[in-house]
């Protein structure tokens, strides 16, 4: 998709040196990419410990018990 964006000249080119990118569409990939990840990772933290889990270790343990003796 084409798209006409007006992004500031001297951030691109450094976006392109430091990812390595050999085209500034290429850099542009890169960068979306990587703050796509960056969002997804910090939703990931941010809802670390908030899983309420009713399991004890014997519980985890029984089961792969079972798994391994192929019950």
């Amino acid at each position: 998709m084409r798209t006409t964006l007006d992004i500031p000249e001297a951030l691109l080119d450094q976006v392109q040196a430091i990812a390595g990118a050999p085209t500034r569409r290429e850099a542009v990939i890169i960068a979306l990419d990587d703050y796509l990840r960056r969002q997804r990772l910090q939703r990931v933290l941010a809802a670390a410990g908030t899983l309420d889990l009713d399991v004890d270790a014997r519980v985890i343990r029984a089961a792969g018990d079972r798994r391994t003796r192929g019950e």
